[in-house]
């Protein structure tokens, strides 16, 4: 035996829910590829993605008439993480499609997780373990080796890996900060956060969105608000660091579906290194998982 079991029910639904939110995810960058060819400006369609989110999430909740009261204190912290993390490293991620293709932005940015697990380990939310150690090496290889791919500017790879680093501290806090609040609540929340800090900037910079980019805009809207009541609902169940190594599907679903809708062909070295960052999540999601320490040190699952 290799000590390897069966996550329990309620752990692989948290896994099925992240993956989930990971195809949604894997989405986007084609939609603002899209977009981008209609001459779309970032600010300009970031704003109207997570208003479009925040109106169908807040349309959800009336539906199942359920409450958005999640007490005052709680409800300012994910304005701010939506504000302050979420628009932050949507605009990134952005950035970096307007400087490199779909599949390798994808390839660096689906870093996120080891650094989402790298950080629950310092803030001893993850016990550090032999099989851990494999799956960063392996993922890290395969990110490594898109930075020495031709003909592709360094700016791009490098917006994608900031975007990587503050997607990772985006579920660390979303773990900390949605403890025993209803995901799609928190959902909802951070949506209207993001919304309304890109609304401001949008005011201040302007920007173009042609008519012609409006349909793409809605998709990323459409897209978000299903992937971010999933990634709260995974984030709830298995925690932030697991429920990132299974988002790592996002990088399947962006490199198939670049190929099919923007014709781009993957070299072997990006296929490789895919194929590098995806072999970590069988040796992350299976095993003995012991209770994973809290952020104040007390035992959580």
């Amino acid at each position: 035996m290799d000590g390897r079991v069966l996550a329990p029910r309620s752990d692989l639904i948290g896994i099925g829910l992240a993956i989930s939110s990971a195809m949604a995810f894997g989405t986007l960058a084609i939609f603002a590829k899209e977009a981008y060819e209609a001459e779309a400006d970032p600010v300009p369609l970031l704003t109207i993605r997570f208003v479009v989110t925040a109106v169908i999430l807040v349309g959800y909740q009336a539906l199942r008439r359920a409450t958005l009261s999640v007490g005052r204190d709680t409800i300012v912290k994910l304005l701010l993480l939506g504000a302050f993390g979420y628009a932050v490293e949507a605009s990134l991620f952005f950035l970096a499609l307007e400087r490199a293709p779909a599949s390798v932005v994808g390839l660096v940015f689906y870093s996120y997780p080891l650094w989402t697990t790298l950080i629950a380990i310092a803030l001893k939310m993850e016990r550090f373990e032999k099989r851990l150690l494999i799956a960063l090496a392996l993922g890290t290889t395969g990110v490594a080796s898109i930075f020495s791919l031709t003909g592709t500017p360094l700016a791009g790879p490098l917006f994608a890996l900031a975007a990587a680093v503050m997607v990772a501290l985006f579920y660390i806090a979303a773990q900390v900060l949605t403890a025993g609040t209803s995901p799609s609540a928190a959902a909802t929340w951070t949506a209207i956060g993001a919304a309304l800090a890109l609304g401001v900037v949008y005011l201040f910079m302007g920007g173009e969105l042609p008519p012609g980019a409006i349909g793409p805009g809605i998709g990323l809207g459409v897209a978000t608000s299903f992937a971010f009541i999933a990634t709260y609902a995974a984030i709830a169940r298995i925690g932030s660091s697991r429920t990132a190594i299974a988002n790592m599907m996002e990088l399947v679903t962006t490199i198939v579906l670049a190929m099919i809708f923007l014709e781009e062909q993957p070299t072997l070295r990006v296929l490789i290194g895919a194929a590098l960052v995806l072999s970590a999540i069988p040796i992350l999601a299976t095993g003995k998982r012991p209770p994973i320490p809290a952020a104040d040190g007390t035992a959580s699952r």
